[in-house]
C-alpha cells in the first residue's frame, strides 16, 4: 500500500492494484510517442514492433522503480532508447545500418523533446477548446473533426461560406494564442 496526499490535503491509501492500473494507463498513453521515437531510430516496422514490445516489458518490470513525482513520458522514452541501443548491438552484423551511440542519443533526445512538446500542445488544445463558446467549439468540431466542408457548414447555419471561413480563422487565432499562453504557463511551473 502507498499513501498519497491530495491537493486538498486529504490522505488516501492506494493499493498496489490501483497503482498498477494507473501505471498501465501511463504505458498505454505513451504508446504513440514510444512508437514514433522507435520509428525515428529503427525504421523497419517489424523491428519497431519487437523493440516496442521489449520496451513495454521493461517498463512493466520497472514499475516499482518509477518515481511518481517525475514525468512518465521522458522516463519511458529513455527506456525505449536503451532498448533500441540493445537492438542495434544485436543486429550489428545483420547488414542493417546501425547508429553509433552518440548519434542514437542525439536522435532520441530530439524525438523525446518533440514528443513531450506535442503532448503538452495537445493537452493545451483540449483545455483551450473547453474554454471556447459552445457554438464556436461545435463549429471547429464540425470542420476539423467531422471534416465537414465550409460550404455545408455555412448552408446548415444559414451563413455565407466567407463568413464561416472568417469565423474559423478568428477561432484558430484565438486557439493558437490560448495554446501558446497555456504552454508558456506550464513551462514556468
Amino acid at each position: 500500500m502507498d499513501v498519497a496526499l491530495s491537493c486538498a490535503g486529504e490522505v488516501s491509501v492506494l493499493s498496489n492494484r490501483d497503482l498498477d492500473e494507473e501505471y498501465v494507463a501511463l504505458i498505454a498513453g505513451s504508446q504513440p510517442v514510444l512508437r514514433g521515437l522507435l520509428v525515428a531510430l529503427i525504421r523497419r516496422a517489424a523491428d519497431v514492433d519487437d523493440v516496442l514490445q521489449e520496451t513495454n516489458t521493461v517498463l512493466w518490470r520497472k514499475r516499482n522503480e518509477y518515481d511518481w513525482d517525475r514525468e512518465f513520458l521522458p522516463w519511458s522514452c529513455r527506456i525505449a532508447q536503451l532498448q533500441a541501443l540493445a537492438f542495434f548491438k544485436r543486429v550489428k552484423n545483420d547488414g542493417q545500418a546501425v547508429f553509433d551511440e552518440q548519434t542514437l542519443e542525439q536522435i532520441a533526445a530530439v524525438a523525446t523533446r518533440r514528443a513531450v512538446e506535442a503532448k503538452s500542445h495537445a493537452e493545451a488544445l483540449a483545455y483551450c477548446m473547453e474554454k471556447l463558446h459552445p457554438e464556436h467549439r461545435q463549429l471547429v468540431e464540425s470542420r476539423y473533426c467531422d471534416a465537414m466542408p465550409v460550404n455545408q457548414i455555412a448552408s446548415e447555419a444559414g451563413r455565407t461560406a466567407d463568413a464561416v471561413s472568417m469565423t474559423l480563422y478568428r477561432i484558430r487565432k484565438t486557439l493558437m494564442e490560448c495554446i501558446q499562453k497555456t504552454v508558456a504557463q506550464e513551462a514556468r511551473l
